[in-house]
């Protein structure tokens, strides 16, 4: 973020003298790291290497990059992908679990995670073993877009779980994309796998948590979810089950509790989520419209200054809130506030 504020573009980022670089905010040993290895570095070689493994580079500044992935405090600049790139906006709901399900966490994950991809939600997962790969295949086998965040290169050598590479393939054949902050050829560290847990919560708007103990990454994910000011949804266990442990511990320290996807769609005011997208879609939004939409956020924001922000009359502010209202795109909590709907 330094080199973004201070630079005018990459390019000039890239070319920086060592003088420039302390100048935009970076520490010395770090800039002179940088100069080392800008020697070393070839960059149309390194293109060439995304080329040959089908891999695309999302920066933070690009549209399709996760506009609520945008809102947390460490967000990666940069992010490697394969497979189709959706809008910035995209509805995301994070699932997550254990490697070692249960009977019972393979018959609760696609009674969730179906539902939840027809409704028009894209299933965010880490590939795992376990619930991870359930709700992915969940939204698949419904010819549902899903995506993958995974702990390491994109590249067919880097790829994990190697047996998930089926998986993986089916997901991109179904719309879906597999995401990683991690360049080619990078290894699947312990700690990536920590890491990149904080973007599969940071891109959601809620993280359900279906099978793990009290030791589970999938708690970490959820401990992320709350820090971002997300939701937690839970599903509950026998309590004898040590894979129940972790989300009835989750629900004692008041995660919402879900048995049905419709819990987690009523809750999050998305039942009627189909028909809104298609309202959304046939419609144009108004200059007025398009102008509030820069201006309401995902917290509360009353109408005096969305008024303001936007230099729109109340006249005009009211009624293009309430079209915005009927496609979707906002939420009227009362009181004269008002919310994004996703």
């Amino acid at each position: 973020m330094k080199l973004y504020r201070y630079f005018e573009d990459w390019r000039a980022a890239f070319l920086a003298t060592a003088r420039q670089l302390s100048a935009a905010g970076i520490e010395p040993e770090i800039a002179e790291i940088f100069l080392r290895h800008r020697e070393k570095l070839d960059l149309n070689a390194e293109a060439e290497k995304l080329r040959a493994h089908g891999i695309g580079l999302l920066t933070f500044t690009d549209s399709s990059y996760p506009k609520l992935l945008l809102e947390t405090e460490k967000f990666p600049p940069l992010l490697y992908y394969r497979g189709a790139l959706g809008p910035g906006d995209e509805l995301c709901l994070a699932m997550v679990g254990t490697r070692m399900v249960t009977t019972y966490g393979r018959l609760a994950t696609p009674r969730l995670a179906g539902p939840l991809a027809e409704a028009g939600a894209i299933i965010v997962s880490g590939m795992a073993f376990g619930v991870d790969a359930l709700a992915h295949q969940a939204a698949v086998e419904r010819g549902r877009r899903t995506i993958a965040v995974l702990g390491g290169g994109l590249d067919e050598k880097s790829l994990y779980p190697k047996a998930h590479g089926l998986l993986a393939q089916q997901i991109l054949d179904t719309g879906g994309m597999l995401l990683s902050e991690y360049p080619p050829l990078t290894p699947n560290f312990k700690q990536n796998f920590v890491a990149r847990n904080r973007i599969i919560s940071g891109m959601s708007v809620a993280t359900v948590v279906i099978e793990c103990n009290l030791k589970s990454g999938s708690l970490i994910t959820a401990k992320y979810a709350l820090e971002q000011n997300r939701g937690v949804y839970a599903v509950p266990g026998p309590i004898y089950a040590e894979q129940s442990q972790g989300p009835n511990n989750l629900i004692k320290m008041g995660a919402k509790l879900v048995t049905d996807a419709i819990d987690i769609l009523e809750d999050l005011n998305l039942q009627h989520w189909p028909e809104q997208q298609q309202a959304q879609s046939g419609f144009d939004d108004s200059p007025a419209e398009a102008a509030l939409l820069q201006v309401v956020a995902h917290e509360p924001l009353h109408i005096n200054e969305i008024v303001r922000q936007s230099q729109l009359s109340l006249a005009d502010a009211t009624s293009a809130l309430t079209f915005l209202e009927m496609k979707g795109k906002i939420k009227n909590l009362g009181g004269q506030q008002y919310v994004l709907s996703r």
